[in-house]
């Protein structure tokens, strides 16, 4: 398994945990909220990922977006296939509980504005956004769970190829902000307590339908258009 994979597997069960330690403590809605650029070629993608960064970090502090939300998880996610490169950041967002009920609410195509201003880039925008709901397929979702766990301690680790790492490996490719960062503060060293299903609260079923989400979310970059292990 490259060790990227592996890594993703871990975060969506460390991120899984937060969830529910969040959904303990307060009432909070959680969307999924993809923000990237389609079709950079290759000798831009590093301008390119730049931008994207420091756009992201512009745009959560627009207020518009900081009163709606209460922090975020972060992941940079490098699609490359041919040529081209496709470059996109994963969120992870709770949002007041009000947050569709009042003035806070943000539809897609503001969220496409607003992602466009702090980018100052009107064309090859990617925004998706994604209500985190209770799924009918739950059983389903259990099952996949178990299945990343034993994918996880099943698989040899690989690693990626030396000349990907040029794209990478001086940006952060994860953050966490706010009530997320306070909950990850609190996290144990050891991973490994996250990587137990009997330590997770599976019966949270909108922290289920989140790690089911992100399941395909990757660090880094990748040339594979889904986990190749769930």
């Amino acid at each position: 398994m490259p060790s990227s994979w592996k890594r993703s597997l871990e975060l969506a069960y460390i991120n899984h945990y937060i969830i529910t330690k969040v959904n303990e403590k307060q009432p909070v809605n959680w969307l999924l909220l993809d923000l990237g650029l389609e079709n950079v070629a290759e000798e831009y993608i590093n301008q390119a990922l730049d931008n994207l960064l420091i756009g992201f970090n512009r745009l959560f502090k627009y207020k518009s977006v900081k009163q709606a939300t209460l922090g975020y998880f972060r992941m940079l996610d490098i699609f490359k296939q041919d040529e081209r490169y496709h470059p996109n950041i994963h969120v992870l967002l709770p949002t007041l509980k009000s947050y569709f009920q009042g003035r806070y609410y943000i539809k897609h195509d503001k969220w496409l504005e607003l992602w466009s201003k702090a980018l100052g880039v009107n064309s090859n925008l990617y925004v998706k956004v994604k209500v985190v709901q209770s799924k009918d397929d739950n059983p389903l979702i259990l099952k996949r769970m178990e299945q990343g766990l034993s994918a996880l301690f099943d698989a040899s680790e690989t690693k990626r190829p030396t000349e990907d790492k040029k794209i990478i490996e001086t940006r952060r490719l994860i953050g966490y902000s706010r009530l997320l960062k306070s909950e990850v503060d609190r996290l144990l060293p050891d991973v490994s307590f996250y990587l137990d299903i009997d330590n997770l609260c599976t019966d949270d079923t909108i922290a289920n339908a989140a790690f089911d989400r992100m399941l395909a979310w990757h660090p880094g970059l990748r040339s594979e258009e889904t986990n190749p292990f769930i």
